[in-house]
């Protein structure tokens, strides 16, 4: 499920650097046996992607276009949760970031079990971190949000945009 909308982006004047926002219609979220009643979602607005049921989790983005080698950048989801579900604090996420497809996997274990219904949080809170190798063919970020492994149905999760912004020197 993804729209042909393109993502927002925004350049930073002051610091001459690049953030990229993608909206959820960028980012594909993977439907268990295709079955679409799985999220809610309007294609071609800001809102939010609501999970209303699914047992794997599985979230995948990449950049709108390569990112400049040698720079540094940290990757976000803002999520929310539309209700509380046990299963978030048994199960933690696995967010994971990745420069091109041949590239070393950058990750972190997120447990979302202490957030309050309707806060909007960004996620990891230090952001997960990553440098674009000077040697790197391939460029383009690739990254997800996962939860694929702990065989419960799980809900309320809301994912309102995947964020990869350059850090300072």
């Amino acid at each position: 499920m993804s729209g042909a909308a393109d993502p927002a982006e925004e350049k930073d004047a002051k610091k001459g650097s690049e953030n990229v926002h993608l909206k959820i219609i960028k980012l594909e979220l993977f439907l268990c046996s295709q079955d679409e009643v799985r999220w809610r979602f309007k294609p071609r607005t800001d809102g939010p992607a609501e999970l209303l049921e699914v047992v794997w989790l599985e979230i995948n983005g990449s950049t709108p276009k390569p990112l400049p080698k040698g720079k540094k950048y940290a990757l976000s989801f803002k999520i929310s949760m539309a209700h509380y579900d046990p299963v978030w604090r048994t199960y933690p996420v696995y967010m994971l970031a990745k420069v091109g497809k041949k590239g070393t996997s950058n990750w972190e274990k997120i447990n979302l079990g202490d957030m309050r219904v309707g806060d909007i949080i960004e996620i990891p809170s230090g952001k997960l971190r990553f440098t674009v190798p000077e040697k790197a063919k391939d460029t383009t970020l690739l990254f997800g949000l996962y939860e694929l492994w702990g065989g419960e149905w799980k809900q309320g999760l809301r994912i309102h945009e995947a964020v990869v912004e350059e850090m300072p020197e």
